[in-house]
């Protein structure tokens, strides 16, 4: 559903009445919602939608934010199984399936097997 435009009105009239409707416009219509905006066409994604504002949290900056922290915890694993890293663990929420290269060629004892 597009999203409204308060600058603009609606451009809808009443038959019994003549007044306009007060709804607001969708962006890019000349219509509001109710009397038919955009039926059934997509609403613009990306830079070009209106309340796209610095774009971190685009499904972009999403997708590679998670490969790196998932990244991250692979390697805090690491250092914390072979005893190189001791002390407290990074906080927060940890990743689910940790799918990077370096864990394939890693055993749980630490000792690297042929990759």
């Amino acid at each position: 559903m597009p999203l409204p435009n308060l600058n603009r009105r609606c451009s809808a009239k009443a038959r019994s009445t003549g007044y306009r409707c007060l709804n607001p416009a969708a962006f890019g219509c000349k219509t509001c919602r109710v009397h038919g905006a955009w039926s059934g066409a997509k609403a613009r994604i990306g830079r070009a939608h209106p309340r796209y504002k610095l774009g971190w949290r685009t499904l972009e900056s999403i997708r590679h934010y998670r490969e790196a922290m998932a990244q991250l915890q692979q390697v805090e694993q690491i250092g914390y199984s072979s005893g190189i890293l001791n002390g407290p663990r990074i906080r927060g929420r940890k990743t689910k399936n940790l799918q990077w290269p370096l864990m394939d060629r890693v055993k749980r004892n630490g000792e690297e097997t042929d990759g």
